[in-house]
């Protein structure tokens, strides 16, 4: 998972002693067909999947406690299932590969990416769902 412009900042300013933001009570979860890249707005297809301009919420307090993540640092995952329908009005295949975690349900501030273990065609109706553990917030 790679952390965006905005957390790195964040993180940075912080250790330089400067407030850090307040805790959250959602991340929102963004759909991507590629890298979203540092500013989460690259490859972005919730809105035209989903036929609304909104991103679907998670509970913060949805997410494991930091454990020692496989291949070294520490991570967080998602402890519940998270699910999105389609738009009826979705008519072409989109195959996503990429999410992207932010701070509000539209606009607000990318904090994170990550990339799928296996990409997912989504047609018309269909649930996209995060099972548990399959986003994992990672730090080296």
């Amino acid at each position: 998972m790679a952390f965006s412009q905005y957390l790195a900042t964040k993180i940075l300013s912080w250790v330089k002693n400067s407030t850090f933001p307040s805790a959250l009570s959602n991340v929102y979860v963004s759909l991507h067909t590629a890298d979203p890249g540092t500013a989460g707005t690259n490859n972005d297809v919730t809105a035209s999947v989903r036929g609304v301009a909104t991103r679907v919420g998670i509970a913060a307090t949805a997410f494991s406690s930091v454990g020692a993540a496989s291949g070294g640092g520490y991570q967080i995952t998602n402890s519940m299932v998270s699910q999105q329908t389609t738009s009826a009005a979705n008519t072409t295949p989109v195959t996503i590969s990429h999410f992207g975690l932010w701070d509000t349900s539209s606009s607000g501030n990318f904090l994170a990416s990550g990339t799928l273990t296996t990409n997912v065609e989504i047609q018309q109706g269909d649930t996209v769902q995060f099972n548990s553990g399959a986003m994992a917030v990672k730090v080296l």
